[in-house]
C-alpha cells in the first residue's frame, strides 16, 4: 500500500474531490478531517495476486487486504498485474497496476468485484447515508468504435458473474444497482456516468469526458448528504454541467442498494482492448 504524499493532487486522490477526508492509512481511511469516523478503503494493487485457480469462469485474488471475485469467459486473459511502467511520463502507472482483458469472441467480458462479490459497505441512499467519495484512474489501451464496452464504479451484490454488468448485445447495464462510469462500444471516446436501481430504468449524464488511448484520467464523483445532489469529478475537478439533483438522488432509478468497487470490460466486434486500473478509493462518513 503505498499512498505517497507528494502525488496527492496528481497521480493519487483529488483534494478538492475528498476534501473532510483524511488520506488513507494502510489501505483504509481511518476518519474525517475532523475526526468522525468513516468506512472506506484504498487499493493500489501493489499486493494483487490470485488466491484460488478458476473454477466454472470464476476466480478470487486479494490485494492488500481486500478480497475480490473475478468472472472471465476466458481465464486466460481476464484479469492480471500488469507490469508497471519505467517511464517517468504523466500517465505512468504507479507501482502497482492491475489489467483487464475479455477474450475475442463477441460478448465475451472480464469483470471484477471487491468484497468477494456479496460484502458491500457503501450506499448512496439519501435517507440513510452521509457524504461518500469515489475516485479511481484508469486508461483503456486504445479507442476504437464498436470494440470494448466499460465500466467502472460501484455494484451491488453479485455483479461479478455472466452477464453480471451487460446482458450480451446490449447497451443497457444489468438488472443490479450501478453507480460509475462507462463507456459503449459505440460511443467512441465518450465517457459517461450512470446510476441504475435493481429493476429500474438506467439514468445517464452523457459524455462527461473524453477518453485518449493508452492516457490514465482520474474519474470520480462525490454524494453530498446535505444537498442531496451528486457531482461528478474527471481529473480533480469537478464536470459543473453535469452535476446530478436532488430531484434525481431522491428517486428511480437512483441506486438503493449496498455496493463495491466494480470494474468489468466487455468485447464487441473487432478489438480486443485492455482496461488498466491504477488504483480506486471509495469513503463514507457515518
Amino acid at each position: 500500500m503505498n499512498v505517497m504524499w507528494d502525488e496527492l493532487g496528481t497521480r493519487l486522490l483529488s483534494p478538492k474531490l475528498w476534501r473532510g477526508f483524511a488520506p488513507p492509512i494502510g489501505g483504509v481511511f481511518p476518519l474525517s478531517a475532523s475526526g468522525s469516523p468513516v468506512v472506506g478503503l484504498f487499493d493500489d494493487f501493489v499486493g494483487f495476486g490470485k488466491v484460488a485457480p478458476a473454477a466454472s469462469n470464476v476466480e478470487r485474488y486479494c490485494s492488500n487486504g481486500i478480497t475480490y471475485k473475478g468472472y472471465g469467459d476466458d481465464t486466460a486473459v481476464e484479469t492480471y498485474a500488469a507490469v508497471p511502467s519505467t517511464t517517468p511520463a504523466v500517465d505512468a502507472n504507479g507501482p502497482g497496476v492491475i489489467a483487464m482483458q475479455a477474450h475475442n469472441t463477441d460478448n465475451d467480458i472480464s469483470i471484477i468485484q471487491a468484497g468477494g462479490g456479496t460484502m458491500m459497505p457503501f450506499h448512496v441512499i439519501p435517507t440513510l447515508m452521509k457524504e461518500l467519495v469515489f475516485e479511481c484512474r484508469i486508461k483503456v489501451s486504445a479507442i476504437t468504435a464498436s470494440c470494448s464496452d466499460i465500466f467502472i464504479g460501484l455494484a451491488g451484490t453479485l455483479a461479478a458473474a455472466d452477464s453480471g454488468v451487460w446482458v450480451d448485445d446490449s447497451a443497457s447495464l444489468a438488472s443490479n444497482d450501478f453507480i460509475g462510469f462507462t463507456r459503449l462500444a459505440t460511443q467512441g471516446s465518450a465517457l459517461s456516468f450512470k446510476y441504475q436501481r435493481l429493476l429500474g430504468a438506467e439514468g445517464t449524464k452523457a459524455t462527461v469526458a473524453t477518453l485518449v488511448a493508452d492516457t490514465y484520467v482520474k474519474l470520480g464523483f462525490r454524494y453530498h448528504a446535505a444537498r442531496k445532489q451528486c457531482s461528478i469529478w474527471v481529473n480533480g475537478s469537478e464536470v459543473t454541467a453535469s452535476r446530478i439533483a436532488s430531484t434525481v438522488t431522491g428517486a428511480t432509478p437512483w441506486p438503493s442498494l449496498y455496493m463495491n468497487f466494480c470494474a468489468a470490460i466487455n468485447y464487441q466486434a473487432t478489438a480486443a482492448h485492455i482496461l488498466y486500473t491504477d488504483w480506486w478509493a471509495c469513503a463514507q462518513m457515518v
